[in-house]
């Protein structure tokens, strides 16, 4: 299969099953939701040296599709108006007498700025984005809630053994405080109330706050990235009553591999423009469907 038709059966599937079920959720997650093979650089090129041209092309919406970590997938109501990314390096630049010194440290986090209308979708399509922006906090709601159920039954459930233990041991002729400690805590080993890990056992293992806002994730159109939300500015206005947005996304994570999606786009992997330069997607086989007959596009 190309990377375009596995673009494009991943596109057609959520278009078909929105929402998606839990085992369909599972699937995308695990297979990185069907993404394009990536490819490496080598000794004969750079990447996209290595994507071929004639792909099988498809006339298709591409919708901006998000993984919310503890609630699923959320899918955009309408694309935003412009999508910025943000790419750079740590260098450290140093005058000296002998001249300049530098100090390359790597890539910094890249950031992806999204902005645009809600369109008629209006303030339920912000409440929808402001919603997915600080989902971290609607998801630590249950955490919580299990803590503080956990807590409120290891205490009661401490107090009554301790309370049986004293009053077994009183029987026994132990009255001692020591005497009645020991009997509370054999009596909890045995009812398993009293373990030694049952106190630290719920914070060693619930998610952090941390955890559910660095693990959101974006897919579109054949890359998904994965980071956190920074930011989120909202814009009411009065002259079109339409509903603004700009949200900032830091990314700590990239996967997959984009490809030209229009028909008249061509393959740069050919080297300088020329007019036998092919296209990216094979004509005979993206004419049809088109919503715009062959021949009123510029290369078509």
């Amino acid at each position: 299969m190309s990377i375009m038709d596995s673009l494009n059966t991943a596109q057609d599937f959520l278009n078909q099953n929105n929402p998606l079920t839990s085992d369909q959720q599972a699937q995308y997650k695990s297979d990185g939701f069907l993404l394009p093979a990536t490819f490496s650089a080598d000794g004969n090129g750079l990447p996209y040296t290595k994507v071929s041209s004639g792909h099988s092309g498809q006339i298709i919406r591409n919708i901006i599709t998000w993984f919310i970590p503890e609630f699923g997938i959320v899918r955009m109501y309408i694309n935003p108006e412009r999508i910025t990314y943000t790419h750079k390096k740590l260098i450290n630049k140093d005058r000296t007498k002998g001249g300049y010194t530098l100090q390359y440290w790597g890539e910094q986090l890249s950031t992806i700025s999204l902005s645009g209308t809600t369109g008629s979708s209006g303030v339920e399509g912000i409440n929808m984005l402001y919603e997915m922006y600080r989902a971290e906090q609607y998801a630590f709601d249950a955490v919580g809630l299990t803590l503080a159920a956990s807590n409120a039954n290891t205490d009661l459930a401490s107090k009554a053994m301790g309370m049986l233990g004293g009053a077994v041991g009183s029987i026994f002729g132990g009255g001692g405080s020591d005497t009645g400690s020991a009997i509370g805590g054999l009596l909890g080993g045995i009812l398993g109330t009293d373990s030694p890990n049952n106190n630290a056992l719920a914070a060693k293992n619930i998610t952090s706050l941390a955890q559910l806002a660095f693990t959101v994730e974006m897919y579109y159109n054949g890359w998904v990235y994965r980071g956190f939300f920074e930011d989120m500015t909202i814009n009411e206005q009065a002259n079109d009553f339409l509903w603004n947005y700009q949200i900032t996304f830091t990314v700590t994570q990239r996967r997959g591999y984009r490809v030209n999606y229009f028909p008249w786009a061509r393959s740069p992997g050919q080297g300088p423009s020329r007019d036998n330069t092919p296209h990216s997607f094979d004509l005979n086989k993206i004419n049809e469907g088109l919503p715009f007959p062959p021949g009123s596009v510029p290369g078509i």
